[in-house]
């Protein structure tokens, strides 16, 4: 039953997705509130699929790479719909939501269910993936606003005012945006992945031997914490910023797949 519930709220997602991406090109403002009402009905689905997967099997829904990829997708749409209200970003969702179904898409076919071993399902398990979760999300929107960003400073270097230009906001508020979605989400990455190593170093021998998510993990940790000091440090802003963040979203995608498709400690 959970399954059909989240088949409704992706199509939902695709949906949107799909009016988003209409309202950006067309420039209809309709558009864009029908994509708002469809990804707020999409995330009242999911978050009814993901109630009813944690009824169903009696815990919590976090602990295979389908079910901790359905919660950062979650997540992620929960922080969009905010932003969009916060910020007034009409536009949001045309960038955040093809991120979106480019992770969720995956889930019916292409992930396998990739559980934690039996004797790892503490409670601890649990905070450390539902921290690690919580900083995914806030990053796939990082990886968004930095993807206007771009779009945005290229049309006003060449001088042009192309499809995207009026429906996309100021540099300084998409840089300001970036900067806050990594600050929000490296500190939940960072405990998150750093209770994994704790428990790791108890049960496992070798703590990144055998096991490639947690050495894809650990690269996008650098990425990520590259980023962030360069900006503290460094003072990077707007497009190294960006591209930064662009790199590590592509590390994430890369993480997520390698979980999914080699044999490893978290998982068989």
């Amino acid at each position: 039953m959970n399954a059909v519930v989240f088949d409704v709220a992706l199509t939902a997602y695709i949906v949107a997705a799909a009016a988003a991406l209409g309202s950006l090109f067309g420039r209809r403002e309709d558009l864009a509130r029908f994509a708002r009402l469809l990804t707020a009905a999409g995330w009242v689905c999911h978050t009814g699929a993901i109630i009813l997967r944690g009824v169903e099997l009696r815990r919590a829904p976090v602990l295979t790479l389908a079910e901790s990829v359905s919660v950062v997708i979650w997540v992620a749409v929960l922080f969009g719909l905010w932003i969009e209200y916060r910020y007034g970003i009409t536009t949001f969702g045309a960038f955040f939501l093809p991120a979106i179904l480019a992770l969720g898409l995956g889930l019916p076919t292409g992930l396998r269910g990739l559980a934690l071993e039996p004797q790892s399902q503490s409670g601890w398990t649990v905070v450390h993936v539902a921290l690690i979760l919580v900083g995914l999300a806030a990053l796939v929107l990082n990886f968004g606003s930095a993807l206007m960003y771009v779009l945005q400073e290229r049309q006003i270097k060449a001088k042009r005012r192309g499809a995207f230009y009026y429906g996309l906001p100021a540099l300084e508020t998409l840089d300001h945006l970036t900067l806050v979605t990594l600050t929000v989400g490296f500190p939940f990455l960072t405990v998150g992945l750093l209770l994994g190593v704790l428990q790791a170093g108890r049960s496992w021998a070798s703590l990144l031997a055998g096991d490639p998510l947690a050495l894809f993990s650990l690269v996008m940790w650098l990425v990520y914490a590259a980023t962030l000091s360069g900006r503290a440090v460094g003072r990077w802003r707007g497009r190294r910023a960006a591209y930064f963040a662009i790199a590590g979203f592509c590390v994430l995608l890369a993480t997520l797949g390698a979980g999914a498709l080699f044999h490893g400690r978290h998982g068989s």
